[in-house]
């Protein structure tokens, strides 16, 4: 019996310790892909667009859908998610996005017309001679709805870069 119980709380303690996957997140069936370039896609709502804006060292652009704009760095050493000033009531989760170790940062920030803060990070999506290529998406929204609808996006990621 003591067996059992020490089992049971293992399997417990692990269900709520292991990273959630990507995967199980629940997109509404309205949504759609929309491809970042060659090098990633996300599921989200009618009417989202990804921009290119071209940079030096990176893949970069945006995101722009009803109640967001994400900012996208794709490439060689990005930083993790760097929050804006004054944010306050920080969480992390760690998931699994497209078979990679990533994390989903929320915050609470002072600017009363965009007051919640959401980013994801996945700080190794393919490795080569140059190190690891990164993934990071940031973005303020007016709505705790909103952000909800971006965290989704977020574990809709598929890469489709292969180096």
């Amino acid at each position: 019996m003591r067996l059992l119980k020490i089992v049971i709380a293992e399997i417990f303690a692990f269900g709520l310790v292991a990273p959630a996957r990507a995967t199980d997140a629940v997109v509404p069936a309205d949504w759609v892909e929309v491809a970042a370039g060659a090098m990633f896609t996300v599921k989200a709502p009618p009417g989202t667009t990804f921009e290119r804006i071209r940079t030096g060292d990176a893949f970069a652009g945006a995101f722009h859908g009803p109640g967001f704009d994400l900012p996208v760095e794709f490439g060689y050493h990005r930083d993790a998610v760097k929050l804006p000033d004054g944010a306050k009531d920080t969480a992390e989760t760690k998931l699994v996005v497209d078979e990679k170790p990533g994390s989903i940062t929320k915050a609470a920030t002072s600017d009363t017309a965009h007051p919640f803060f959401i980013g994801l990070h996945v700080p190794d999506v393919e490795h080569d001679a140059f190190g690891p290529l990164s993934l990071l998406v940031t973005g303020v929204v007016a709505r705790a709805e909103d952000r909800t609808i971006v965290e989704r996006m977020f574990q809709s990621v598929k890469f489709d870069y292969k180096n």
